[in-house]
């Protein structure tokens, strides 16, 4: 029964019959952050069921924010065994995912699969267009594919005229910022970060995802523009995406962290951040830091573009202007209201979910 006065349900049944189970799949190092203050704020009016991959840092960034969920599958650096783990862990996903009444996910093809498979709605979010464009095998056009079953997709404004050209126009929501906004507007300072470097300042470094299947190069400027900073002087916080990555480690400038750190305490405390894929160069532009983006490709991500064309970042395989650009210019502030953009995104969340 509704109690009018008060505005709550009196019969705790009732609010659970009403409540909507949504399942959010949880598979890179960037999804932790993201998903947080989204499960924060769909909590409150759903119950969520968790799942994570074990792919680089994800597992412990999840445990850091106490996000607790069912670990299925892991990711790897080998083409043919990615290619199978991605059909054997949508297999056990579909299998052992308790029930769900909605999924929700972030560049996630096997979260769709298994949403049809399950006959349930879902909601994909994306910002990676140049998934679409750039066809490099059959796994990627299959992912692409599948993305596009999706019930619902949403993305940044700034990326709907190439996602409108790939998913139906009744599917496509979109909202005025960018995936990073949502939980940079929730970011609180760690007072006590700087314990945890050796350095009173530095340059973050994050490399290539070569292991992504839309990069096509696998030519690795890390180790020239470690060289180029080292030789000024300059210390380094390198964050391998996986263990082949630290070959890169040399000299006493350089560190990697023994567990991972939350990225956003990084860029705050950093001189900027260089990196070869794109999550750290928008959080860093985003935050007012100095970003270069050494992406292997010169296709780029349209929310790549945009902040390169508001000269928030640059993007370049030339490591003198990555290293100019970097050590000498200064951005200023850049004004966001990503609290808004955060609301935004989760007001249409929870207009989808109840629908």
């Amino acid at each position: 029964m509704y109690d009018t006065d008060n505005k709550r349900f009196e019969n705790n049944d009732e609010v659970n019959r009403m409540k909507k189970t949504v399942w959010i799949d949880i598979i890179n190092p960037s999804h932790p952050l993201f998903f947080n203050s989204i499960i924060n704020d769909l909590s409150k009016d759903n119950e969520i069921e968790i799942t994570l991959r074990n792919r680089g840092e994800t597992i412990k960034l999840a445990k850091q924010l106490l996000i607790n969920g069912k670990i299925i599958g892991s990711d790897y650096e080998n083409p043919i065994q990615k290619t199978l783990s991605i059909f054997t862990r949508t297999l056990n996903l579909s299998i052992k995912v308790p029930y769900f009444d909605i999924a929700l996910s972030f560049e996630n093809p096997m979260s769709v699969a298994v949403s049809k498979i399950r006959m349930k709605k879902s909601i994909l979010m994306l910002d990676n267009d140049l998934k679409f464009k750039i066809k490099r095998n059959f796994i990627q056009s299959m992912e692409s594919y599948i993305k596009k079953k999706a019930d619902y997709v949403m993305v940044p404004e700034v990326c709907r005229d190439l996602f409108s050209k790939h998913v139906k126009r009744d599917k496509l929501l979109t909202y005025d910022g960018y995936k990073e906004d949502i939980y940079i507007s929730e970011y609180i300072q760690d007072p006590f970060f700087k314990d945890k470097i050796p350095f009173s300042d530095y340059f973050v470094i994050r490399p290539e995802a070569f292991a992504s299947f839309y990069v096509k190069s696998n030519e690795s400027l890390v180790s020239p523009i470690i060289k180029a900073l080292t030789d000024i002087g300059e210390n380094i916080v390198l964050l391998p995406r996986d263990k082949s990555d630290k070959r890169f480690l040399g000299g006493s400038n350089v560190y990697i962290p023994r567990e991972p750190l939350n990225g956003l305490d990084l860029i705050k405390h950093s001189k900027g951040v260089l990196t070869g894929s794109g999550t750290m160069a928008r959080e860093a532009a985003i935050m007012s830091k100095n970003s270069a983006s050494f992406f292997p490709n010169n296709n780029l991500l349209s929310v790549d573009m945009s902040l390169i064309e508001k000269g928030r970042m640059i993007h370049s395989r030339n490591v003198k202007i990555l290293i100019d650009h970097i050590t000498k210019n200064q951005i200023g502030i850049f004004k966001r209201d990503s609290k808004k953009v955060k609301n935004d995104v989760i007001n249409i969340l929870r207009d989808l979910i109840s629908d």
